[in-house]
């Protein structure tokens, strides 16, 4: 079984910009946590394994698979919960992780069950018929964790998902994982 994180002298630019220079690292187990001060470069890391982010030069693979040439292979394999949230005002919470579900290759029907158990699964079933824009932070927090789920990933690469909670809603989400 290939480690489940291989990086090789791994630099990303953003124009002139360099985000990541020369990381290297070679990580097995079953969980990994990237720590370190904001602006040090975790999220795009996270971008470059998931092929969201250009890669410059260097190598990055994830579960064996190459994030410059195997980057929708990576997506199939792997559930991201993003630091930030993009939802469409005016979808409900169940309509939203069923577009999610979709785009993740799920067909409508499977989607939709998907879209319930999740739901349920993160604590969120009775708001599922909410608009998502009603919904509290930590209520959000939960929505994304349920959309990096909805098509049944092998791995999941969480981005800071408990920032910005209190501490009951901390130590839920941290139960939930």
């Amino acid at each position: 079984m290939p480690p489940l994180l291989e990086i090789s002298r791994l630099c990303v630019r953003y124009g002139r910009s360099e985000a990541l220079r020369g990381l290297d690292a070679c990580v097995g187990g079953k969980a990994l946590g990237l720590l370190g001060p904001n602006g040090a470069g975790k999220s795009t890391l996270i971008r470059a394994l998931l092929s969201l982010a250009p890669i410059a030069s260097g190598t990055a693979r994830l579960a064996g698979l190459d994030a410059r040439r195997e980057g929708k292979r990576i997506r199939e394999k792997v559930g991201y919960m993003p630091e930030h949230e993009a939802f469409i005002p005016g979808m409900t919470v169940v309509r939203f992780l069923r577009f999610m579900g979709e785009i993740g290759g799920l067909p409508p029907r499977a989607a939709m069950e998907r879209a319930h158990e999740t739901l349920f699964f993160a604590g969120l079933g009775e708001a599922r018929y909410r608009p998502m824009e009603s919904l509290s932070f930590g209520m959000h927090q939960k929505v994304r964790l349920a959309q990096a789920m909805i098509h049944g990933p092998e791995i999941l690469i969480l981005d800071e998902p408990t920032n910005g909670l209190d501490p009951a809603a901390r130590e839920e989400m941290l139960a939930l994982i």
